[in-house]
């Protein structure tokens, strides 16, 4: 009799415990909508490289939606340019031109380590938009045109959560190009951002 009026006492104490503490991980649960600006480097596939590197800048902002622990889907909007230098002419100097991208893409990502500081992989998928121009004005002629080259991106992105409304989070990307017609152009990337909910 005194072992069951105890178990009565301890489930009294503990089962309002666990229902006060899910009320309040409720009551205190982030934001599910995000906004995450970032900035990092790539390696443009579409860059001559005469003058030895194909490495440039990029930066654009995500809008990110938590489905839950796991899971994040995510609409991309970016832009990059490398400095680039057209093949040397026969006569005069070589052109130095920019290469520049519009990237939009959506995707998601899953979370193999849940938690503050998560571990996720994840894929987007789009399109990029190049345009290559002179960066001396005289130097090109007529006007330059984009053109559009699908992308899939697959990503590994490392999360860390200071607060439920603020953190940050590093990512390394291949931007794959035009891989639907066969001819796929790597492009990594490597990005810091923060989120903000």
């Amino acid at each position: 009799m005194r072992k069951i009026a105890c178990s009565i006492v301890a489930l009294a104490l503990l089962v309002p415990a666990d229902a006060e503490a899910q009320r309040r991980g409720n009551m205190y649960r982030y934001n599910a909508y995000s906004f995450s600006p970032y900035a990092g480097v790539l390696m443009d596939a579409f860059d001559a490289e005469p003058d030895g590197s194909n490495l440039g800048w990029i930066a654009g902002f995500r809008a990110g939606y938590t489905e839950s622990e796991r899971t994040n889907f995510h609409l991309n909007l970016g832009y990059a340019q490398t400095g680039d230098v057209a093949p040397r002419p026969l006569v005069g100097d070589p052109v130095i031109v920019d290469n520049q991208w519009v990237l939009l893409t959506a995707g998601g990502d899953f979370a193999l380590v849940p938690g503050n500081t998560s571990v996720a992989l994840g894929v987007d998928l789009g399109v990029g938009w190049l345009r290559t121009r002179p960066v001396q004005p005289e130097a090109g002629s007529g006007r330059q045109t984009w053109s559009a080259h699908d992308v899939v991106a697959p990503a590994l992105i490392v999360r860390h959560q200071f607060t439920p409304r603020a953190g940050v989070y590093v990512s390394a990307q291949d931007y794959i190009f035009d891989l639907l017609n066969g001819s796929a152009q790597h492009s990594p990337a490597f990005t810091f951002g923060l989120t903000i909910r």
